[in-house]
């Protein structure tokens, strides 16, 4: 098992099985590297940088990330719940989406305020998320359970919630322009406006 080193540069490394649970990881940079089961629970990443990395199976439940970068980084079967995601680095421009989820579980999770144009969450469980004040534009928010997730002056604009159900969005207080929803779904978007539907 590798010991993470501060200040260190991992490049196409792989890591399976590792326990780094409440570690402190200070000024590390994983480059193409990849991550198998592990267990990061609580664990903090200072001024780290993750480039082009897949998570598969792991927890990063609680895990800290205080002015760390992501680019382009997978998150497959991963438990994230609990994250802050605004303490992290995040660029005033990006050409890429930062940050892919699949299959997994962000409950409890912050997304205050970041601009994040092009995220992809697929088929993951959003309960109690905070997309307030986000930019998501073109964003891919799809099969997802978004029971009690926060929306308010969010830019939705082209982001597509196919199949993602729980959301409760006011389509008077988010910009929902060319936004996609599945049909019965989004009858739910009609009760801000006070419109009784009858069959």
């Amino acid at each position: 098992m590798k010991n993470l080193m501060r200040n260190e540069e991992y490049f196409e490394e792989s890591f399976h099985d590792f326990e780094s649970s409440k570690n402190i990881l200070e000024k590390v940079s994983f480059e193409a590297c990849s991550f198998e089961h592990c267990n990061f629970t609580s664990a903090k990443f200072i001024c780290c940088k993750f480039i082009d990395c897949i998570f598969n199976n792991c927890n990063l439940s609680l895990m800290e990330i205080p002015n760390s970068r992501f680019h382009e980084v997978s998150f497959n079967e991963c438990k994230l719940s609990g994250v802050d995601w605004t303490q992290a680095h995040w660029p005033e421009f990006n050409l890429y989406s930062e940050l892919f989820f699949n299959k997994s579980i962000l409950t409890n999770s912050s997304f205050f305020g970041l601009k994040l144009h092009d995220l992809k969450i697929i088929d993951c469980r959003l309960h109690e998320v905070d997309f307030r004040e986000c930019d998501l534009t073109s964003s891919e928010i799809t099969g997802c359970d978004m029971s009690g997730s926060l929306f308010n002056n969010t830019n939705l604009r082209s982001t597509n919630f196919s199949d993602s159900w729980g959301f409760n969005i006011n389509v008077l207080q988010n910009s929902v322009i060319k936004a996609k929803f599945s049909r019965q779904e989004a009858l739910v978007l009609l009760e801000c406006l006070g419109i009784e539907l009858v069959d």
